[in-house]
């Protein structure tokens, strides 16, 4: 299961090529990060997987810039943007079409390709892992999953399908949601790259431009907590 056809035109999601390269892109990137050698951007671009690493970057910029073109040619006509205005669900894309700033300035091709990339890079794979570690959660705790299960058949009734207004109602759902979320975070780290000094309370600091990263991971404590501590954050 991916997020990517719920946030942007089928188009955008009609080359198998373009999925191939983003979870190309998902491996280097962590096989670089694992591997010493390669942090230095020298050595790295010589080597086969950084080539590979580059040719996996030109695959998607293309896409997504031709994406986007094509997009932005077919709403130059008035009708077709009207149509589109009036689609209950706008698509991702879309959005990032219309949208202005302060000053009605519309994002340059460049912010659509960043946005746009963004999106489908971490979304490529973040929606599967938290559903699949929910459902483990769920598994290891069947008291839990009886309770979600019967506030669920409790808000639905005599309905056969979920409305969208049923979702805020399904508070202990919600709750256990965003347990499993904090226990197993489907994107476990963040990296950052500091644009001014930090320094920390034990004396030490971090340079400007430097790279860094955050683990969510680790401050989940203490780790396989009960589901009973399910809390809103």
């Amino acid at each position: 299961m991916h997020i990517m056809p719920l946030l942007l035109p089928r188009w955008l999601c009609r080359d198998s090529s373009y999925y191939s390269a983003i979870s190309d892109l998902t491996l280097l990137a962590q096989q670089r990060i694992d591997s010493f050698q390669y942090h230095n951007d020298f050595i790295y671009w010589l080597t086969p997987h950084g080539r590979r690493f580059l040719k996996a970057c030109k695959v998607a910029h293309d896409h997504t810039d031709q994406v986007i073109r094509e997009c932005k040619e077919a709403l130059k006509d008035e009708k077709e943007w009207e149509k589109i205005q009036k689609r209950r669900h706008l698509d991702f894309l879309d959005i990032l079409l219309g949208a202005k700033d302060d000053g009605g300035v519309e994002l340059s091709d460049a912010d659509l390709q960043a946005e746009v990339d963004t999106f489908m890079f971490e979304g490529h794979d973040t929606t599967t892992s938290g559903i699949a570690w929910f459902l483990y959660c769920m598994a290891r705790y069947p008291e839990h999953q009886n309770h979600c299960r019967e506030e669920v058949q409790e808000i639905l009734g005599d309905q056969d399908s979920i409305q969208w207004g049923d979702l805020g109602k399904m508070s202990y759902l919600t709750m256990c949601i965003k347990e499993s979320l904090r226990l197993y975070p489907p994107v476990p780290q963040v990296y950052r790259q500091l644009s001014k000094p930090v320094s920390f309370v034990d004396g030490r600091s971090l340079p400007a431009g430097k790279s860094s990263d955050f683990v969510s991971s680790q401050t989940s404590s203490p780790p396989f907590t009960s589901m009973g501590s399910c809390h809103h954050p």
